[in-house]
């Protein structure tokens, strides 16, 4: 016969597996809620349209066109650099992906005013579904790039190329840092949303997109400014791991700066949780 020691001892045990099946069980459905909704997201984006899936081909493909024509062919800001077409075309999908995720996880929240008002589920997961939506537009660019331009030899692969992963981590974590912080501000602030696509026309120039980093070797302290850039980081170290090893690592360029631009993601993330963190309790009374 038990004791009633041992009794309540095997009470809270009992407890605890209960309570870690129904974590299991709920972080399960918040995947599989995040899932769905990233999915839908993506649908929804060209449903209507005639082209479709296409059009996530043809706007970075129109953007590229038009930037190659202004700055190859008549600035001829790519003159001499090795390999300009796919750098140019590399960076615009790059800076493509960053700015779409971020403006479209910034309304993620104020756009799902009713779901937050009659359900209760992890705000941070509209966020996180927006974000993975423009995941799957960047990835399907990304893959158009390395099978188009791997087998006529303008890719360069090596062991360089396996800072790729790494590489899309951290731009993942930049916007992640970013749209947490955007999200949970605009539902407070809407004239966020003019600010930041205003924002965007000045990062683009500010993130080496059109031009090599070396275009600025004459201006060596602008040149760091841009590099601490984390999208400019990433961007150029994108070039160099997939395009072309006479594009130098930027930890090359920088040295002890290199710091600078991992530094700042880190801090973006942190803010930006510990922002929505705070400020979600409040989002259905602004909603």
């Amino acid at each position: 016969m038990a004791t009633s020691a041992e009794t309540s001892r095997a009470v809270p045990d009992d407890s605890a597996a209960d309570s870690s099946a129904e974590r299991r069980t709920a972080l399960r459905s918040y995947v599989n809620l995040t899932r769905e909704l990233a999915v839908s997201s993506f649908k929804l984006k060209y449903t209507g349209s005639v082209l479709g899936y296409l059009w996530s081909l043809f706007k970075p493909t129109m953007n590229f066109a038009i930037l190659y024509v202004i700055f190859d062919k008549l600035l001829h800001i790519g003159k001499g650099t090795d390999n300009f077409v796919l750098q140019l075309l590399v960076a615009i999908v790059l800076f493509t992906f960053f700015q779409e995720a971020t403006i479209s996880a910034m309304n993620s929240i104020a756009s799902a005013g009713n779901m937050i008002r009659k359900a209760y589920f992890p705000r941070v997961i509209l966020v996180v579904a927006a974000t993975l939506s423009s995941v799957m537009t960047f990835l399907i660019n990304m893959v158009l790039i390395i099978v188009i331009a791997a087998p006529i030899h303008h890719l360069s692969f090596g062991w360089r190329t396996l800072a790729v992963p790494l590489l899309v981590i951290e731009l993942y974590a930049l916007v992640l840092g970013l749209s947490l912080l955007l999200s949970s501000l605009f539902v407070y602030f809407r004239d966020l949303g003019h600010i930041w696509e205003i924002s965007m026309q000045l990062l683009v120039y500010g993130s080496a997109v059109m031009f090599p980093l070396s275009l600025l070797d004459k201006h060596p302290t602008l040149k760091m400014a841009v590099s601490a850039n984390p999208v400019a980081q990433i961007i150029e170290d994108m070039r160099h791991a997939l395009v072309t090893p006479k594009v130098p690592w930027t930890v090359d360029v920088m040295g002890w700066a290199y710091a600078a631009p991992l530094a700042l993601v880190v801090v973006l993330c942190a803010v930006g949780w510990y922002v929505f963190h705070r400020l979600t309790p409040r989002f259905a009374e602004f909603l």
